[in-house]
């Protein structure tokens, strides 16, 4: 039996996110989507997509289990019967097997059975379930209690059952690692420079660097990220880089993200009410009282920016100046005292300069998703300037 993780019309959702990859590679926790289902079935994974250039090719070739890119817990779902399509309580598609990608008219004909299994609705919900569904990934990752590199004798470790240190990890003296609240997971190629404080449940991902003295609680890091600061309950999807002080807390980043010194972020009210978000024009109430910063791919901020509660930036955005930048801004956007469109070709070839620092040539696929990106959201940034412009 073959499985396919399907990208359903939520995607938009999850923006900035979701911009540059499709849902099923999002990072909810220790794993995206598309590793934890790889995991849970122990088999490759496709993804499909309705979307021009994202995804795989999914061909019509037997037996195969289609599954919903934006299911909570893959685990769930592990024997279904062919012909059977699974719909939650709010009627959505949760999984289907047949031997090929139906349309929703078609999958409707199915045999249904409706069971009450949750989908993330937003990019959000995804910070607000990362303490659950970091533990829980942690908890099932088999590896806890394994030191796999020596650490420095100052280091103290509260709880070493429940932590992990991969290979060729260097980790300096003076490190607290408290796994009392949570399991820890630090990759291979990892160094936690001294001083640092680092409490669970937490998952650092391979090739991370930490600077000395921060402070890390509740985050799964993606990768070949660089830290620094306070960080709080937020995800890194990869490759980014956060390498001085400030405060990031309820937040999720992408990738090839660069956060200037003294930036920080605000993830609550000074009344403490609900936050509301404005995504692509639209406002959302989140029901979350803690929420920071969505910011998407590519992204550069000066020194010292600030940024308000629930403040989502699209992809390829520059941010500077002394005040709040607007609480949403549209992908390619440089805000400084006022608003203009940053040039696809500055940015594609600042992106390409980003990556090969990290020894990524730029493909032409994913050249090809920037300027899709680019041109499908003019109309977006001209809106956006227009309704600023008149209040």
């Amino acid at each position: 039996m073959k499985i396919v993780l399907f990208e359903d019309s939520k995607y938009k959702n999850f923006y900035p996110i979701s911009r540059m990859r499709t849902v099923a590679e999002i990072r909810t926790g220790k794993y995206t989507q598309k590793e934890r289902a790889e995991r849970t079935f122990t088999s490759p994974v496709l993804i499909y997509s309705e979307r021009a250039g994202f995804g795989d090719k999914i061909e019509r070739n037997g037996d195969t289990l289609f599954l919903n890119a934006r299911l909570e817990d893959s685990d769930i779902i592990k024997d279904l019967e062919y012909g059977v399509v699974i719909i939650n309580k709010q009627g959505e598609i949760v999984a289907y097997r047949n031997d090929k990608i139906l349309s929703k008219e078609e999958i409707v004909k199915l045999n249904a059975k409706e069971e009450d299994i949750p989908l993330y609705e937003f990019i959000w919900d995804i910070i607000a379930n990362l303490r659950e569904r970091l533990s829980k990934d942690l908890d099932n990752s088999h590896d806890l209690g394994q030191l796999l590199s020596s650490i420095h004798k100052s280091t103290h470790i509260e709880n070493q059952n429940n932590v992990y240190i991969g290979k060729d990890v260097k980790i300096e003296n003076g490190v607290l690692i408290d796994a009392s609240n949570g399991p820890i997971y630090i990759d291979n190629h990892c160094v936690i420079r001294a001083n640092t404080v680092i409490d669970g449940p937490a998952f650092i991902g391979e090739g991370c660097f930490i600077k000395c003295g921060s402070l890390i609680d509740t985050v799964s890091i993606g990768k070949v990220s660089k830290l620094s600061g306070e960080i709080e309950a937020s995800i890194f999807q990869g490759y980014s880089n956060k390498q001085h002080f400030g405060f990031l807390g309820h937040s999720f980043i992408g990738e090839w993200v660069n956060i200037g010194a003294g930036s920080t972020n605000s993830d609550l009210k000074n009344n403490y009410s609900p936050i509301k978000v404005n995504l692509s024009g639209e406002e959302y109430e989140t029901g979350m009282q803690f929420l920071g910063l969505i910011m998407g791919d590519h992204c550069k901020t000066a020194i010292n920016t600030s940024f308000n509660t629930g403040t989502i930036i699209g992809p390829f955005c520059n941010i500077f100046g002394f005040n709040f930048p607007p609480k949403y801004l549209p992908p390619f956007s440089w805000w400084g005292d006022y608003f203009s469109e940053y040039k696809l070709e500055k940015a594609i070839d600042t992106a390409k300069i980003v990556m090969k620092r990290r020894d990524i040539e730029m493909d032409e696929k994913y050249e090809e998703r920037i300027r899709q990106i680019f041109h499908e959201t003019i109309e977006l940034r001209k809106n956006w300037e227009e309704r600023r412009s008149h209040g």
